[in-house]
């Protein structure tokens, strides 16, 4: 019995190290460069490759625009199977462009076999995904999905193009679902689907949602849950919440955003691979 609860705990894991990747490629997506966003005329609907063409110029733009970042993160996760753990972990982290990023623990508490197993391999994928070879492979972009224009959503704050997006191979490290797309900033706001591939034997189904929020001019991750049904017995929820952003350093001849706390609070899911939108 304790080699199949460890089993499904590493197949646990494993999820969470994927979507480490996703939400790593997307928040890389969710910065608008200030100077384009100001004084914005409303937009006009436009095609699928028109929105997906503007999308990556704006990921270039951010690249160049957001230096460095601070943010506290709340995770939680909750396993139930023929046993039950949980465990909470709260960090802070810290971005500096173009490709480092530090964790320092908080606090933890909970089941230790959970932050041995799930937890910390987390933050180690989340470490590895920020290389220039992983960030190029699972960006969203059209050397790595197809995109089909399935809606135009009209909000009393936001426009939205939903976009559903298919990768172009069945690579366990890829997404396939629906994006929402921000029709001003062409920034992804909104993601749910599933990973392409299916990681593991043990894994049946994956439900995964990740929102942004806009902050100042950028676009970072505001929650990110994922609910992962196990073939044999169990099921996990995963949930991370992103909570008071501190922009360090503005790139050369733009404003600084404001310092804003995300009202975020530890949302009730689970999210068994790997998420994070925010670079």
């Amino acid at each position: 019995m304790t080699n199949v609860s460890n089993e499904k705990l590493t197949s646990i894991r494993n999820q969470v190290r994927r979507f480490v990747f996703l939400v790593s490629a997307v928040s890389l997506m969710a910065g608008v460069n200030p100077s384009l966003a100001q004084d914005a005329t409303p937009p006009i609907p436009l095609t699928a490759p028109q929105v997906v063409e503007a999308m990556v110029a704006r990921n270039e733009q951010r690249a160049q625009t957001l230096v460095s970042y601070r943010a506290t993160r709340v995770y939680h996760l909750e396993y139930k199977g023929l046993s039950s753990k949980s465990a909470d972990l709260v960090v802070t982290m810290t971005y500096q462009r173009p490709d480092e990023k530090t964790f320092v623990t908080v606090t933890e508490s909970g089941s230790e076999l959970l932050h041995k197993r799930v937890f910390k391999p987390l933050l180690q994928a989340e470490i590895e995904t920020m290389q220039e070879v992983n960030r190029r492979q699972t960006a969203i972009q059209p050397e790595n999905y197809e995109f089909r224009l399935l809606d135009y959503e009209r909000t009393p704050e936001h426009d939205f193009y939903v976009l559903e997006i298919t990768p172009r191979i069945k690579n366990k490290y890829l997404f396939q679902g629906r994006i929402w797309v921000e029709a001003r900033d062409f920034a992804i706001a909104r993601m749910e689907g599933q990973p392409a591939k299916n990681p593991s034997w043990w894994t049946k189904h994956n439900d995964v949602h990740v929102t942004y929020q806009k902050l100042g001019e950028f676009w970072l991750p505001d929650r990110n849950e994922t609910a992962t049904q196990l073939r044999l017995l169990g099921r996990s929820l995963l949930t991370i919440a992103y909570q008071d952003y501190q922009i360090l350093e503005p790139a050369l001849d733009q404003s600084t955003p404001p310092s804003t706390g995300s009202s975020a609070i530890l949302p009730q899911s689970l999210q068994s691979s790997q998420a994070e939108p925010s670079p």
